[in-house]
């Protein structure tokens, strides 16, 4: 289920970090900006003046805020929102709660950079080998931590920092048992077992037959096998992984 974040909004007042993040998107009047949560508009009118700016706002209220900054403005929940928008850039101060599910929607879009003002522990969570999101960020992303942003930048102040980052799709070819994983990240709405028979019937081109003894001699606790791969916990998934790992 998608939540409806705007509890979570937090609106950036630095301008310090504004023009850091405005350098770091490195815009184009070419540029298609999507930015996620415009709230108040302090980055979504520095946005406009370099680039063509669509923002998706959930929150009505705010429109007092926005109407006269020369936008598309879209009051809409982003998660749903983004598969409509054309951009090749994100450029955002995100709602923490949808951190997760956006960067697992990135994984499925083409862009040519990410701009993301998230929370601290995202981040950590993204470089953290034993997050199920270390493995997601390794395989379809390049993301370098730009600056560490204390909570004083915001009003409301939030309770966590939050971290700048920049995110790019990697480029780079894939080891067999790399491409294994990327398919069981973008087929998190199937069960374990039918998962992983896919992907090794894509990646090895295998009969199902052949993709379902190599799915069963990994292994892997029965149990697991039922759960969908989105619902596995990271301690789960790092020992998938591992078993993964071991095939040649």
């Amino acid at each position: 289920m998608i939540k409806n974040h705007t509890q979570d909004q937090h609106f950036l007042t630095d301008k310090k970090i504004l023009k850091e993040i405005i350098k770091v998107s490195a815009l184009k009047k070419s540029d298609l900006v999507l930015e996620i949560g415009p709230g108040r508009g302090i980055l979504t009118r520095e946005l406009a003046k370099k680039a063509k700016v669509t923002a998706v706002e959930i929150d009505e209220k705010l429109k007092p805020y926005l109407e006269d900054i020369p936008a598309e403005i879209i009051y809409d929940n982003a998660l749903i929102k983004i598969d409509k928008v054309k951009f090749n850039k994100i450029v955002s101060n995100i709602p923490y709660s949808i951190s997760e599910p956006l960067i697992k929607k990135l994984t499925k879009i083409d862009f040519n950079l990410a701009v993301l003002l998230t929370g601290k522990k995202f981040y950590e969570a993204l470089t953290d080998e034993d997050s199920k999101l270390y493995y997601l960020n390794k395989i379809f992303f390049d993301t370098k931590k730009i600056m560490d942003v204390p909570k004083e930048s915001f009003e409301p102040v939030p309770r966590v920092n939050s971290t700048l980052i920049l995110i790019k799709k990697r480029k780079s070819r894939l080891l067999n048992k790399d491409k294994i994983i990327k398919e069981l990240i973008l087929q998190d709405d199937k069960k374990l077992k039918n998962a992983l028979i896919n992907s090794f019937i894509r990646v090895y081109d295998l009969t199902k037959f052949e993709a379902k003894q190599k799915t069963y001699s990994l292994r892997i606790p029965i149990m697991l096998f039922e759960k969908n791969t989105d619902n596995l916990s990271n301690e789960e998934f790092k020992k998938i992984i591992k078993e993964i790992e071991k095939l040649t």
